[in-house]
């Protein structure tokens, strides 16, 4: 599995040089949430608004990549080395079961997400492209990590387009099921072919496109410093650990007439194709100028949403965050429902058929054991 291995004590030197220019943001970090970007494809995401385009998603989101080179490779310019985080091992990743034993072991980046300063964060978001094998088996290892510091963590899992090849979606379904059986760290569920259809407007009237809603949403809970928090404590509550999103992006009020034709026109375009009626409960997020706070006030925007879902599930919480106020002379509103608890069987049961031989063939050649399948798709297609 590891090719051109090196001298251990070349080896060694090397982890010792990446640890401290890995090591050299994390100290910096106390009482934030903190943003996590792994795969190439979630990175470039990142990369473009926050690199690029200087927009303000998140002011220190850490690249997570097999070697630095690649981040730098993935960008139209350099990335300062304080903003990545590598595994510098040159290890087999197609699969997810190839590198996920690597994970488990002594290493530069999961030593660096060890490091006592990782306490001090608020909370962790991990972006990450399920599909590739490096992402997929990092994913369920980054969240034991936050699991074990006490920190609470949320994974924004981005599932393979309809079009990608078997392995793609092998990978991704291994992933989600190893996050889910972590026990109580939500994971919210996004379709690369939903995101690539989207098409918006933000609060200022230009053009949202394709995964670049991606950013907005980040951009809205990034005001929300309590997010994680709240969220986690809702999963653990309701036993309720998959999510997806309805969201809304500088919706008129005017121009809808009222929150509920304004929630309608999200359920078009959704990020997720799911089964709304299996949905068990709602974390909603909202940013309203300031002006409109009685027309919107929070005990408002419950009961609009409790008589908006009424008729399509039976849900047993609605929990509204305290609302984000802004000052603006527009009457423009920004929202984002985490919806919960629906039936992933509906969406991973055709995977599953999909990916049968592949699955097979690792099992047939001890490359991945029976029982610990068994413990994936169980998370997925409860029997």
């Amino acid at each position: 599995m590891v090719k051109n291995k090196k001298p251990k004590d070349e080896e060694k030197l090397e982890n010792t040089k990446s640890n401290k220019s890995n090591s050299g943001l994390l100290e910096k970090i106390t009482s934030k949430q903190i943003l996590l970007c792994i795969g190439e494809y979630s990175s470039k995401i990142i990369i473009q608004d926050v690199f690029q385009n200087k927009k303000n998603v998140f002011s220190h989101p850490l690249l997570v990549s097999k070697f630095k080179k690649e981040v730098n490779g993935w960008s139209q310019s350099i990335i300062n080395k304080k903003h990545i985080l590598s595994l510098e091992k040159n290890v087999d990743s197609h699969f997810w079961y190839q590198i996920l034993p690597v994970f488990s072991e002594r290493n530069v980046l999961v030593d660096n997400l060890k490091k006592s300063s990782i306490d001090n964060i608020k909370g962790a978001i991990v972006l990450s492209s399920l599909w590739d094998g490096f992402g997929s088996a990092l994913t369920p290892t980054v969240i034991s990590q936050f699991k074990e510091s006490n920190t609470n963590s949320i994974v924004f899992g981005i599932l393979p387009s309809q079009i990608q090849t078997s392995d793609a979606q092998f990978n991704a379904f291994s992933s989600v099921g190893l996050c889910l059986s972590k026990n109580f760290t939500p994971i919210v569920l996004l379709d690369r072919d939903q995101l690539e259809n989207f098409l918006g407007i933000d609060r200022q009237g230009s053009i949202i496109k394709g995964s670049s809603v991606v950013n907005f949403l980040l951009e809205l809970i990034q005001k929300k410093e309590s997010f994680v928090q709240e969220l986690s404590e809702l999963t653990r509550a309701f036993n309720v650990k998959s999510y997806t999103v309805m969201l809304s992006s500088g919706a008129s009020l005017s121009v809808y007439g009222s929150l509920e034709n304004i929630l309608n026109a999200a359920l078009l375009r959704p990020l997720l194709k799911f089964k709304l009626s299996s949905s068990l409960i709602v974390y909603a997020v909202f940013r309203i100028p300031t002006r409109m706070k009685k027309t919107l006030s929070k005990n408002n925007i419950e009961l609009s949403l409790a008589n908006w879902f009424k008729e399509k599930t039976n849900l047993k919480s609605i929990q509204i965050s305290e609302p984000i106020y802004i000052d603006s002379k527009e009457d423009r509103i920004d929202l984002a429902l985490f919806i919960g608890g629906f039936e992933l069987a509906d969406i991973f049961s055709p995977i599953k058929k999909r990916i049968q031989q592949m699955k097979n063939n690792a099992i047939k050649k001890g490359l991945i054991k029976k029982k610990d399948w068994e413990v994936i798709v169980k998370e997925l297609i409860p029997t």
